[in-house]
């Protein structure tokens, strides 16, 4: 059995113009990024450790994520959807942890705040319109586990696509 876990990140540029009498104009970037030390950018990121070829029954994969604010304006983000592609079902936990260390592989993570715990197809973390605030600078450490259900189809496999939403705050 495999799953693998991947996160989309979708970035936007704008332009505009408006004459105003006076007055103090500020303009900032809106920059998410994910993965190792908060340095990709890439629309398809596979997220390090969250694949498995040998899951069993109740079996899972975690791992990781961090999630940095690369610019200068703050802004709000969410989970905003989850898909499950291939036979394999998952149930998702996603929860907050102090670094990347208090996610291993394998055992409970530790620390963590519970976000979501419940099935991975078309999980929302938080749901909308909820979202999670970001400031310049800042970054949070999500640990992802996906678990396997009791009885799952064997030779199956899966892949869970993460998407990702921020706007800005």
């Amino acid at each position: 059995m495999v799953s693998f876990g991947s996160a989309r990140v979708t970035g936007a540029l704008w332009r505009d113009e408006e004459v105003i009498g006076g007055g103090t104009i500020t303009s900032g970037t809106l920059d998410i990024k994910l993965g190792p030390e908060g340095a990709v950018d890439f629309p398809n990121f596979v997220i390090p450790g969250l694949g498995n070829e040998a899951l069993t029954p109740n079996g899972f994969a975690q791992a990781p994520l961090l999630i940095r604010n690369n610019g200068t304006t703050p802004f709000n983000f969410r989970l905003q959807n989850t898909t499950v592609g291939g036979a394999l079902p998952f149930t998702l936990a996603a929860s907050t942890v102090a670094n990347a260390e208090e996610c291993p592989s394998t055992g409970a993570p530790m620390g963590a705040t519970v976000l979501f715990n419940g099935n991975a197809a078309g999980a929302q973390v938080p749901v909308a319109p909820a979202a999670r605030a970001l400031a310049p600078g800042a970054s949070e450490v999500w640990c992802f586990r996906l678990t396997t259900s009791d009885q799952p189809p064997q030779s199956a496999t899966s892949t869970v696509t993460f998407s990702f939403r921020a706007d800005q705050a």
